[in-house]
């Protein structure tokens, strides 16, 4: 028997190859329903996510599935995305449209970038240390002290000189000093980066994806979660008292909570659960008395007067996620932030804050808010996570027990990126 923990992206995926091999197999859910953080829900007429889930695809055999998933009921999208930054709207990269900037600022982020580059500075041979540092290597002081560390502190809530490089460098477009000149000078570089072109249903919320998978799949138990694994003796509790055997398992749950769950602890991980960090994040789902406030799929917001990073607009992504007439956002801010302002203070700050950037136009737009709390959300790519993460996965698999996903492999990725380990963890277990 083969145990999957989680019944997200990665572990359906998964599941999905076990019943192409006809390995037995169990799909175990602690919540009562599948998709993990890929879920949507319905509020006055409005389909909320659980933040924004956006299908990047680059896999031609994965895109093809999903559309045959979802019975050609997707729509495909040239991103539009921004930074606002002292009051202007600077498309996204950043680093590769100045030209948005207000003179001065344009003047200083150039400058740098132009510093860097003669100094020889190549992301390619720079030495992997602290994420901080390698931005203002590679992009300059200017752009570094503007958007990079700024944003990412709000986002992380820890100083940058604390993340590393590693699993978050791969995310980030480099344009060449050419590109980022003829961008301060107004070209315009909309398809740089992961993420140019996404897809997202033409019905429903993203958890079409996840319940259409789960809809193909046999063995799946909902509301049962492992809560300890005798890996000695190769058996799983479940939260019921409940134990079941297993050959191997396929694990998508939060790599620390897992670590916790190993019955004895091994002398070799001792400790190492808390090792590893991460952010939780609030989601602030608002519903618009108005359509069209917003043609950008979503918008960084890097500046401290802001009391969250990103907002995205729903119904960029199709009008049928609100009624006729109205508009929807999400709004995503750290959960250190909202615990400094309290959460009714937060939501007031939030949709004043949609003012102040001119997304509404007043607060008495605003028909329906609703708050959701991400309790693991963004893993903190810190040294300590670059040191011990290979060693847990490492002896994890030894005992047959393979980390899949954005929290069970612990790092940053994308939707497909989720499918497709969940498939290679599929693959180690076929063997």
């Amino acid at each position: 028997m083969i145990l999957i923990a989680g019944a997200g992206l990665t572990g359906l995926s998964a599941a999905y190859l076990l019943k192409q091999h006809g390995v037995d197999h169990t799909v175990l859910e602690k919540e009562p329903e599948p998709g993990g953080l890929c879920r949507s829900f319905q509020e006055g007429g409005y389909t909320f996510d659980c933040s924004g889930h956006l299908l990047c695809l680059r896999d031609p055999g994965i895109a093809k599935w999903i559309q045959d998933l979802l019975e050609q009921e997707i729509n495909f999208f040239e991103r539009k995305a921004s930074i606002y930054l002292d009051g202007s709207w600077i498309p996204y990269p950043f680093q590769a449209h100045l030209g948005a900037l207000p003179r001065s600022l344009m003047e200083e982020c150039l400058a740098g970038l132009i510093l860097s580059a003669v100094k020889g500075l190549h992301w390619k041979n720079l030495p992997q240390g602290d994420f901080g540092s390698w931005v203002s290597s590679v992009f300059g002081e200017g752009i570094s002290r503007h958007f990079f560390v700024p944003y990412n502190e709000k986002l992380f809530g820890v100083p940058v000189g604390e993340l590393a490089v590693e699993g978050l460098e791969w995310s980030i477009p480099r344009p060449s000093l050419t590109e980022a000149i003829d961008g301060a000078l107004g070209a315009r570089h909309d398809k740089m980066g992961y993420n140019p072109l996404f897809a997202y249903p033409s019905k429903g919320g993203i958890e079409r994806l996840p319940r259409a998978m789960a809809a193909r799949l046999d063995h799946l138990r909902y509301s049962s979660a492992i809560e300890v694994v005798r890996w000695k003796e190769k058996k799983a509790l479940l939260q019921t008292g409940e134990a079941l055997p297993y050959e191997k398992i396929v694990s998508t749950i939060p790599l620390p909570k897992l670590l916790l769950a190993l019955d004895p602890e091994p002398p070799e991980l001792q400790g190492m659960a808390s090792s590893f960090k991460w952010v939780s994040v609030w989601v602030l789902n608002v519903g618009v008395g108005k359509e069209g406030v917003s043609n950008q799929h979503w918008i960084y917001f890097p500046e401290k007067a802001f009391p969250f990073f990103r907002v995205g607009c729903y119904t960029s992504f199709g009008p049928h996620l609100a009624p006729a007439g109205r508009s929807s956002l999400y709004v995503e801010s750290g959960d250190h932030v909202v615990r400094a302002l309290g959460l009714e203070k937060w939501i007031r700050q939030v949709v004043e804050g949609l003012v102040r950037c001119g997304l509404l136009t007043t607060t008495s737009q605003v028909e329906t808010v609703s708050p959701l709390f991400l309790p693991v959300a963004y893993v903190i790519h810190d040294r300590a996570r670059l040191r011990n993460l290979p060693l847990a996965l490492a002896f994890l698999e030894e005992q047959g027990i393979y980390c899949a996903g954005r929290y069970g492999a612990w790092g940053y990725g994308t939707m497909e990126d989720a499918i497709l380990q969940g498939r290679d963890a599929a693959r180690k277990v076929v063997g």
